[in-house]
């Protein structure tokens, strides 16, 4: 039974496409949707509208192979440059063999993700300030859109029938932003995530936490060595065994030995934290 969220409402296509400009010849996107299709999913959700408001009006979108399982969809307003690119994702599906730490809950069946490699989402006619700072990797603030994404990750894994969705945070916040939809695969990085979330993120708040991993203001242990940020698979389950595997006694336990050895040894080096106010 689909969730209300995902209701894709009948919609006429009438002023859809006057929009978008695309070839009939481009692949096709996860090898099934046309870029007719997913220019579909994205107005459904309500994306079209927002990038109007946002001052979006001549959207084009791409469709570009990049091996034989991956792809980028990229999304511009107006102009297909740089300067004008508002969405950049990387995806695939792709299968992963449980390690032998997971197999005594898998068994030797294979998991099936949807895996997005890379998702940029930016507003090129918007401007950091006080109230909206830069995180770090950021060229533009945000377009403010990570709801619908959601839903629409999660429609196109139902759709796929994957066992769930993988984001490889390449930066902290990037997990911070995942956190209440996503896990990690390996139960000691999300205890090691946890411990440095909660450790510091009501004494820093969310952009200063950022910075603070990002700039080597985190240290751990005897020695104050520096902590560096190493992305790891980070799932959101669609299928009812992989929730099953993060609501497992086993899990859970390993998360909370890894948490509290790592609240015990990370250390925040204050006098480094002047290097973020230079932001």
């Amino acid at each position: 039974m689909k969730d209300k969220d995902y209701d894709i409402l009948e919609i006429s296509e009438k002023d859809i496409f006057n929009q978008l400009q695309y070839s009939e010849g481009s692949s096709l996107f996860l090898n099934r949707y046309t870029l007719k299709e997913m220019f579909l999913f994205i107005e459904r959700l309500g994306l079209v509208k927002k990038a109007s408001k946002l001052g979006f009006k001549e959207l084009k979108i791409e469709i570009e192979p990049l091996d034989m399982a991956l792809q980028r969809l990229t999304i511009y307003d107006k102009f297909k440059n740089k300067d004008h690119l508002i969405v950049d994702l990387k995806i695939k599906i792709e299968n992963f063999a449980p390690t032998d730490e997971m197999k005594a809950f898998f068994g030797e069946q294979r998991l099936k993700f949807l895996t997005i490699e890379w998702l940029t989402l930016q507003n090129p006619k918007a401007r950091f300030t006080e109230k909206r700072k830069k995180l770090p990797g950021q060229k533009y603030p945000g377009l403010g859109i990570k709801r619908e994404l959601y839903i629409l990750f999660r429609v196109l894994a139902r759709e796929l029938e994957v066992d769930g969705i993988q984001a490889k945070p390449q930066f902290f916040h990037n997990a911070m932003m995942y956190k209440d939809y996503f896990k990690f695969l390996h139960p000691e990085k999300e205890g090691e995530f946890r411990a440095l979330y909660e450790k510091f993120i009501e004494e820093l708040g969310f952009v200063n936490l950022a910075w603070a991993v990002y700039r080597d203001c985190i240290r751990y242990g005897l020695f104050s060595k520096t902590y560096m940020w190493k992305c790891d698979s980070q799932i959101f389950p669609i299928r009812k065994r992989i929730l099953e595997y993060f609501e497992s006694e086993n899990y859970r336990k390993k998360v909370e030995e890894s948490k509290k050895r790592w609240k015990k040894i990370l250390k925040l080096k204050k006098s480094c934290l002047a290097k973020i106010d230079d932001i």
